[in-house]
C-alpha cells in the first residue's frame, strides 16, 4: 500500500487536492486481514482490549506513526478472535492515514463486523514535534 505513495514531497509542497486524495485513499483502503467475529454469550459486561504497539504511516512523510490503542465495548453477541484482530492492526503498518482518520476507520469498522451495545476507540499518538495527540471516537 505505501508504495503506491510518493512521499519525497515536503507537505509545505504538496497540493490540497494531492493531500486530499492521499488521505481518501488511506481511509477507503480496504485492510487485508479481516476480524472474525466469534459468538459472545455472557450477560452485558464492558470489555476493553489494549494495543500499546499500533502504527501507521504519517499520510505526508510516510513515516510511522505509534500509538496505543484502546478499545471499549459492550459485546451485544459478538467479539473479535484476538490472532484476527491483532493481524488486523498489523495491517496498518504500512498504510498512509492520518491519527483522526485512524481512529474514524477503526472505529467505523469494528462498529460494522462487531455490532457492540457500545464502542469507544481512543487512539493516543506518541509525541510528534512536541505535540500529544489523543483522539476518542464513541
Amino acid at each position: 500500500m505505501s508504495e503506491e505513495f510518493d512521499f519525497t514531497k515536503k507537505i509545505e509542497d504538496m497540493s490540497e487536492e494531492d493531500l486530499h486524495k492521499r488521505i481518501k485513499a488511506g481511509y477507503g483502503y480496504d485492510i487485508p486481514h479481516k476480524i472474525v467475529p466469534i459468538p459472545y454469550l455472557g450477560t452485558e459486561e464492558l470489555v476493553v482490549y489494549r494495543y500499546p504497539e499500533m502504527i501507521a504511516l504519517c499520510p505526508a512523510t510516510g513515516y510511522p506513526d505509534t500509538y496505543e490503542l484502546i478499545i471499549e465495548m459492550t459485546p451485544d453477541d459478538k467479539i473479535p478472535e484476538l490472532k484476527s484482530l491483532k493481524f488486523y492492526l498489523m495491517d496498518y503498518m504500512k498504510l498512509p492515514i492520518s491519527h483522526e482518520h485512524l481512529a474514524d476507520k477503526l472505529h467505523k469498522e469494528l462498529n460494522d463486523v462487531l455490532e457492540p451495545l457500545t464502542l469507544k476507540v481512543s487512539l493516543h499518538t506518541s509525541v510528534r514535534g512536541g505535540i500529544y495527540t489523543d483522539i476518542y471516537k464513541e
